[in-house]
């Protein structure tokens, strides 16, 4: 088994190697919604249909195997290394760079085959042992999944959302309302609402270097305040920030707006919440005690 499984994964790694080279980065747009939904579905029941149907075929054991485990979790600790060790850049940016790191996706690993296909085995195997855990008697059964389950929920949501995630930048003017907005990878968009610039405060320190600004714009004539670090949510999945203003006027023309559209992070919340919920319970109950029973001492 344990050769097996490691022959699937070194496949699984020289495959993801030959599609970065190829290919360029995972293209996250094609499966916008509804096409992430639908293979999400089949994803999920696909693994409910071979844990309950094909438990003992050879590649549901490997997908449940310790070694599996090393695997997953070994690829998924070094593309975070990865990531920590070079310089995460924009699209664009990581485009411009040249040299076999940049073939491989270094630049902007988060959307390279390789980490997404260890991600994608993280996520199947950790779906596969919770499944196990879930229909296995047990007193510590609820821990064990609302840990599980909730971890996978939370990367199961940043992998699937990356797909709808977009993120936006636009200049809000004061003199003029503006809608048009552009993409990390600077093509334009056009909002269906128009942002225009009211008011703009800035506080200095005493050596006249900003401390603090903030901005009251228009968005389609609703008066909206925006701080630094304090978004203001337009819907339950797009944020509006504050990030950079006219620095060369006294009284700043424009600022800069970035809005953020996440609509899966609600589902990530929830499995951060679970995992919560069963590191709570795994506190206050404590590990398994096995029972023993001694035998009576006869006087």
């Amino acid at each position: 088994m344990n050769l097996k499984t490691n022959l699937l994964f070194i496949s699984l790694l020289l495959l993801s190697v030959v599609a970065q080279c190829a290919f360029g980065n995972f293209p996250f747009a094609f499966f916008a919604f509804p096409l992430d939904l639908l293979l999400a579905l089949i994803w999920i029941g696909g693994m409910g249909y071979a844990y309950k149907e094909k438990r003992s075929s050879v590649a549901v054991r490997i997908w449940l195997s310790p070694q599996c485990t090393y695997w997953t979790l070994g690829w998924f600790l070094g593309g975070c290394l990865v990531i920590g060790l070079f310089p995460q850049l924009s699209v664009q940016d990581a485009v411009r760079k040249s040299g076999v790191l940049s073939t491989l996706g270094c630049y902007h690993f988060t959307s390279s085959w390789i980490f997404v296909t260890g991600l994608f085995g993280l996520l199947t195997h950790l779906g596969m042992i919770t499944l196990r855990r879930f229909f296995l008697p047990g007193r510590s059964q609820w821990r064990f999944v609302l840990n599980h389950a909730g971890l996978w929920l939370a990367l199961f949501a940043g992998f699937i959302g990356s797909a709808e995630e977009q993120t936006l930048r636009i200049p809000v003017f004061r003199t003029s309302s503006n809608n048009e907005a552009f993409t990390e990878e600077g093509n334009k968009v056009y909002l269906e609402k128009s942002l225009q610039l009211t008011d703009f405060v800035v506080e200095h320190y005493p050596n006249g270097s900003p401390r603090h600004f903030f901005a009251e714009i228009s968005v389609d004539g609703k008066p909206v305040h925006l701080e630094v670090n304090h978004p203001y949510a337009t819907s339950w999945s797009e944020d509006y920030y504050l990030t950079s203003y006219d620095v060369k006027s006294p009284e700043p023309q424009y600022c800069v707006v970035q809005i953020v559209r996440e609509p899966l992070k609600y589902l990530m919340w929830l499995g951060i919440v679970m995992m919560l919920c069963g590191g709570c319970l795994l506190f206050l109950a404590g590990p398994d005690r096995e029972k023993t029973s001694f035998p009576e001492k006869s006087c």
